[in-house]
């Protein structure tokens, strides 16, 4: 049996949720507190060990080695032995009493402390299984990643625990202030140091296993890489966080090679090209699974910055039910099939064969070449291609608003809280998708009913500010509300819809990928107050929101942030 085989979380799993079953009654039993070491190693999977000695009848079952009993007294003398410093004390004790008093961002006693380490970062790797996570939608694809592989794998690999770790005290931060707009707190410090010790810990672990690749070691580095994006992402580093994507879709692509090539001629690869291609050969669903949250977060952060960030990840990709006249089986594979969707439709956009059909000029629209000539004959047969791209991710579209209301139709009358918040979500989407395909060009959104467009800011405004935690700072991993708030924003030309835009992103206090709200409202109240006086420039039309961005900390438009931290314009002018 091959070692990660008994890893926690490094199996093959799928996001699609179990059947469930009938509600079985736990059976009473007394609490195992001296088990053997097999079960002390491997208690994260919940496997009672029976105590009897000298070795387990759970072991013989389940066809484990029994390692025996501890020594409890030896154990006892290094406990002992180990005890923290009085300033570590005095931080953790000082942290959790800032956390249990911290009405908004209040954690329940933690049910696994079995993670190694002391309270503090106990304390952070539960704040993300209980706060972080449930953050990025419980029935969404990325949360079911992190809940069914990246936090159980931390229990295992030194590199993921430390990433978590310095997550959760980023994103503790991140709580208390994440804009930047007050003075930093005396916890708020402490939470940076730890987070920041803390990934430079797990960025050396990391760099230890890649020099030793195996299927193991190659998947834990994609899954740090991933925690080192959402890290850099809260921390307002998305510069970095673009860098760590690249980096990951990097390895992606390189298992992607190594596999065609085993399949062409497996004599002629090297040991680490083989070691690829075994670990694609074993744990392919796995890393569609991985490879589907590169795509997602990288196909955001390309909407931001305007540049490709993660190449075409589509090797990857699970082979589709034939019958798409189906109904979908879980809002978790509604989300994922809309994102594949969506990847399409980024495809086939091009600047090149979009333009505006009065000859005005809008963001969108490419900006007129120095000599005013062009090439006619390329740029049909490019307008050809990309249109038919684009009839095809349409076409994709409608079908899947078909399956997507068969799926609601036949859904109970109660429903997990959860998956009713991502239908929620996703009907907002669709609606979003509906509404900016029916323009050929995005300035002819000033077309529209105006109606329509409030009511899709309606929808944006009960998703988010009708929750209970619209009343505190959130992180989220999917980008839905803000991106299409802030395409309205620029492209509707009236303003009373972008003045409430504008006010709808100020109060949602979210992040969303890197689109943050708090940010993307500074920047439009700059561009409404710039045309207002205006004093804005064609030119302006074509540049990117990172640019815009830089012009606006050039202009001191915004407000500043305290010395050394980052301000919600300043951290979108890192890109």
């Amino acid at each position: 049996m091959p070692l990660d085989a008994h890893i926690p979380g490094t199996g093959v799993f799928s996001v699609a949720p179990a059947p469930k079953k009938p509600k079985r009654t736990r059976a009473s039993a007394s609490k195992v507190r001296t088990g053997c070491l097999t079960w002390l190693v491997t208690k994260v999977r919940h496997v009672k060990c029976d105590e009897e000695k000298p070795t387990c009848k759970r072991c013989k079952k389940d066809k484990h080695k029994c390692d025996g009993y501890p020594n409890l007294n030896a154990v006892q003398t290094r406990r002992a032995s180990r005890s923290p410093s009085a300033n570590a004390t005095a931080t953790a004790c000082m942290l959790a009493r800032q956390i249990r008093n911290t009405s908004a961002m209040h954690l329940t006693a933690p049910v696994n402390w079995d993670i190694t380490g002391d309270n503090i970062e106990r304390l952070m790797f539960h704040h993300v299984h209980n706060c972080t996570v449930p953050d990025f939608g419980a029935s969404t694809p990325l949360a079911k990643l992190w809940s069914n592989y990246i936090l159980p794998l931390g229990y295992y690999s030194d590199s993921v625990k430390h990433a978590v770790i310095a997550l959760g005290s980023a994103h503790r931060a991140f709580l208390e202030n994440p804009f930047y707009e007050t003075q930093a707190t005396e916890s708020s410090l402490e939470l940076s140091d730890v987070s920041t010790r803390h990934y430079r810990k797990a960025v050396s672990e990391a760099i230890q296993i890649m020099a030793d690749p195996s299927p193991v070691n190659i998947r834990i580095t994609l899954i740090s890489c991933l925690v080192f994006v959402c890290y850099e992402i809260i921390r307002g580093q998305y510069d970095k966080a673009v860098q760590h994507l690249r980096s990951g879709a990097k390895v992606l692509d390189s298992l992607h090679q190594a596999a065609l090539a085993y399949r062409r001629n497996p004599a002629s690869l090297s040991a680490y090209d083989k070691c690829l291609a075994e670990t694609v050969e074993n744990h392919f669903i796995q890393l569609c699974d991985i490879a589907g949250m590169f795509s997602c977060m990288g196909m955001d952060a390309s909407m931001l910055i305007e540049e490709d960030v993660v190449p075409d990840l589509s090797f990857f990709v699970q082979d589709e039910e034939k019958d798409q006249t189906k109904p979908f089986t879980s809002v978790a594979e509604a989300r994922y099939q809309l994102h594949l969707i969506e990847v399409m439709f980024s495809e086939a956009f091009d600047e090149s064969w979009v333009s505006c059909s009065e000859g005005s000029t809008c963001r969108s629209c490419p900006s007129p070449p120095e000599n005013g000539k062009g090439s006619p004959e390329s740029t049909t047969s490019r307008s050809s291609t990309k249109q038919a791209e684009w009839d095809l991710a349409d076409k994709h579209f409608r079908e899947w608003c078909v399956r997507f209301d068969a799926f609601q139709q036949a859904l109970p009358e109660r429903i997990d809280p959860a998956d009713k918040d991502e239908l929620k979500a996703l009907d907002f989407s669709r609606k979003s998708w509906e509404i900016f395909n029916s323009h050929d060009t995005p300035c002819d959104m000033k077309y529209s009913d105006m109606g329509v467009l409030h009511e899709l800011v309606d929808m944006a405004e009960d998703i988010i500010l009708g929750k209970t935690q619209g009343t505190r700072p959130t992180f989220s991993l999917a980008a839905d509300v803000v991106p299409s708030l802030s395409y309205i924003c620029a492209f509707c030309e009236n303003d009373d819809l972008e003045r409430r835009c504008i006010d709808a992103l100020r109060r949602m206090k979210r992040r969303e990928g890197m689109w943050d709200s708090q940010e993307m409202a500074n920047l439009y109240e700059f561009i409404f107050q710039a045309k207002s006086d205006n004093t804005w420039k064609d030119e302006y039309n074509w540049e990117s929101l990172p640019n815009l961005a830089r012009r606006m900390n050039n202009l001191s438009i915004s407000s500043s942030g305290r010395e050394g931290s980052p301000t919600p314009s300043s951290m979108l002018s890192l890109l």
